[in-house]
C-alpha cells in the first residue's frame, strides 16, 4: 500500500531517527495535497529518504504522529491488534493480576499508538482517544479490545482538553460497547480495595501513575501522623494507613472527593474517625496548622498541574516553592515529605531545585532518600521526554 508524503526539512528528521514519535509543524518542508486529516501518511527526509510512517493532521502544531518506522508495515486493522496485544502482555507480565486488576494497558506514544489510553477497572475497561488521528481508528480499537480482553463494558472518557488543540470539537462520554458500569467500581491495588467513579472522576476516574509511590509510602508509615493534601479519593490515604500510620488527615477542597476517601476508608476497615477527612483548601489548611502549631510526621504534596504551557513555568515554579515550603514547616525533625508534580514542563532535575528553595525557604534541610517516575504501567521511552512527566520524591526533613 502506498501512502501520501510529508518533506521535512533539512535536518529536520534526526529527532525522528532518535525516536522521537512526534514531526513538529516546523519540522515540515512540504504537506500533501489533499489528505484526509485522520489519514496515513509517509514522512520522508529532505532527500527524499523514508524515516517513518504515521497519522497526519496538518491543523495541528505536531502534524504527524508516528505509528511505525518500518516500511514494510501497513496501517491497518491488523497493526492495531498487534500493538494492543504487546501493550497487554506487558502489563500481564509487570503485574500481578491476582493483587491488582486496575492499571493502564495502553498508554499512547509509549505503546506505539499516540493519542490512546486505555485503562482496566475490574472488568470494564476506560478509553480516551485524545487525538483526531487515533479518533479515526475509534472502531477498530473498540473491536480489539473486546476481542483481546472481552470486557463487560467499555466506558468513554474523552473529555480532555488536548483534543481541542487536535481541532475536535466534541469531548464524548459515555458507553461505547457492552454493559454500563456501576456507579462505583470496586477495583483492588496491591490488595488494597478502592471505588472507582469513571463517570465524573478526574482522569479515568484513578490516579494510575501513583500505584508504586503509594506502596513506597507504606512502607514508611508505622506509628506516623500523616497528612495527605490534594488528597482525592484517599490513594495515599489508605496506603498510609495500610502501613499502620498512627492517624492520617486526608485534605482536598473537593466535598464529593471526601465522601469518596471516606467510603474508602470503611471499604479497607479503617475508620474515619481515627483518620478525619476534611473538605478545605489545601493552602488555607497548611496556613491555619502553622497558626495553631500542629506538626506532621509526614506531609503527602501531589497537587494537580500548576503548569499546561513554557510561558506558565515561572508561575508555577514560585506556587510548588510555596506549597512545598509550607508542607516543610509543618514536619517534625526527622519526618517524611513526599511530593510529586505532574507537570511536563517541570523535568526532574527543575522539581529537585524547587524543593531545594522550598526547604531553604524553611530553614530546614530535606534528604532525598527515594525518588520515582510514573508507575510500571506508564512507560516512557528515552527517546520522548514529553513522556516522563511524573515525578515524585521522599525526603527526610531535618
Amino acid at each position: 500500500m502506498t501512502y501520501q508524503q510529508v518533506i521535512l526539512r533539512r535536518g529536520k528528521e534526526r529527532r525522528l531517527l532518535e525516536g522521537h514519535p512526534w514531526v513538529f509543524s516546523g519540522a515540515v518542508g512540504q504537506h500533501p495535497d489533499g489528505v484526509e486529516p485522520g489519514a496515513t501518511v509517509d514522512v520522508l527526509d529532505a532527500e527524499g529518504v523514508f524515516v517513518a510512517r504515521g497519522y497526519y493532521n496538518a491543523a495541528s502544531s505536531i502534524p504527524v504522529r508516528v505509528l511505525t518506522r518500518n516500511l514494510g508495515e501497513t496501517i491497518d486493522a491488523n497493526f492495531v491488534r498487534e500493538r494492543i496485544r504487546r501493550a497487554i502482555d506487558l502489563r500481564r507480565s509487570w503485574i500481578d493480576q491476582k493483587t491488582t486488576n486496575a492499571y493502564r494497558v495502553v498508554h499512547g506514544e509509549s505503546d506505539g499508538l499516540p493519542g490512546l489510553i486505555v485503562d482496566r477497572y475490574a472488568d470494564f475497561l476506560v478509553v480516551q482517544f485524545h487525538t483526531l488521528g487515533v479518533e479515526v481508528m475509534r472502531d477498530t480499537v473498540v473491536d480489539v479490545l473486546n476481542e483481546l480482553m472481552s470486557p463487560t463494558g467499555i466506558w468513554e472518557r474523552s473529555d480532555v482538553g488536548t483534543r481541542r488543540a487536535d481541532g475536535l470539537a466534541e469531548f464524548p462520554t459515555g458507553l461505547i460497547s457492552g454493559d454500563e458500569p456501576p456507579d462505583l467500581i470496586e477495583v483492588s491495588e496491591n490488595r488494597a480495595l478502592f471505588a472507582i467513579d469513571v463517570r465524573r472522576g478526574q482522569k479515568t476516574g484513578f490516579f494510575l501513575d501513583q500505584r508504586e509511590n503509594r506502596q513506597t509510602l507504606q512502607t514508611f508509615s508505622r506509628d506516623r501522623d500523616v497528612l495527605n493534601c490534594f488528597c482525592y479519593t484517599g490513594g495515599f490515604s489508605i496506603f498510609a494507613a495500610r502501613g499502620k500510620a498512627s492517624m492520617v488527615v486526608s485534605v482536598d477542597v473537593s466535598q464529593p472527593a471526601i465522601d469518596l476517601v471516606e467510603h474508602n476508608l470503611r471499604l479497607n476497615r479503617f475508620d474515619p474517625e481515627t483518620h478525619p477527612c476534611i473538605a478545605a483548601n489545601v493552602f488555607d489548611y497548611l496556613k491555619e496548622c502553622k497558626a495553631n502549631k500542629q506538626t506532621f510526621d509526614c506531609i503527602v504534596v501531589d497537587p494537580p498541574a500548576f503548569v499546561k504551557t513554557q510561558r506558565a513555568i515561572p508561575q508555577a515554579t514560585r506556587a510548588y516553592i510555596s506549597l512545598n515550603r509550607k508542607a516543610v514547616e509543618l514536619i517534625r525533625p526527622g519526618g517524611l515529605l513526599v511530593t510529586a508534580s505532574c507537570s511536563t514542563q517541570i523535568d526532574y532535575e527543575s522539581f529537585f531545585t524547587i524543593v531545594k528553595h522550598a526547604a531553604s525557604a524553611a530553614g530546614r534541610a530535606v534528604q532525598i532518600v527515594k525518588s520515582h517516575l510514573q508507575a510500571i504501567d506508564h512507560p516512557a521511552p528515552v527517546s520522548f521526554p514529553e513522556g516522563r512527566y511524573l515525578k515524585c520524591l521522599f525526603g527526610i526533613v531535618h
